[in-house]
């Protein structure tokens, strides 16, 4: 397969995947943030940047994936992003 001058090619698998990893390290510095749960509570935290964002669960810290991995949306910090749990942690499996 050629490309085009000028083009970049997409990166493969273990590429995506070591960028992905660098920017969830970038990501593990810990501040105090308010989540407003979804049931109405209003809560003081101290989460690492990457569980702000939505990257990591706010429970647990595993990566959003498949399956049991899998997440939910529990809440927001205004101003930031939405917050989300693994399923296992919601289900009480963690």
């Amino acid at each position: 397969m050629s490309v085009e001058p000028g083009r970049i090619c997409a990166p493969d698998v273990a590429t995506k995947r070591r960028i992905w990893d660098q920017m969830i390290a970038s990501k593990q510095t810990v501040s105090a943030y308010t989540v407003h749960m979804l049931d109405g509570d209003v809560v003081g935290m101290r989460l690492t940047q990457a569980q702000a964002e939505g990257y990591e669960c706010l429970t647990c810290k595993t990566e959003c994936g498949q399956g049991l991995e899998a997440f939910r949306p529990v809440g927001n910090i205004p101003n930031v992003s939405r917050v989300f749990c693994c399923v296992a942690c919601l289900d009480g499996v963690r």
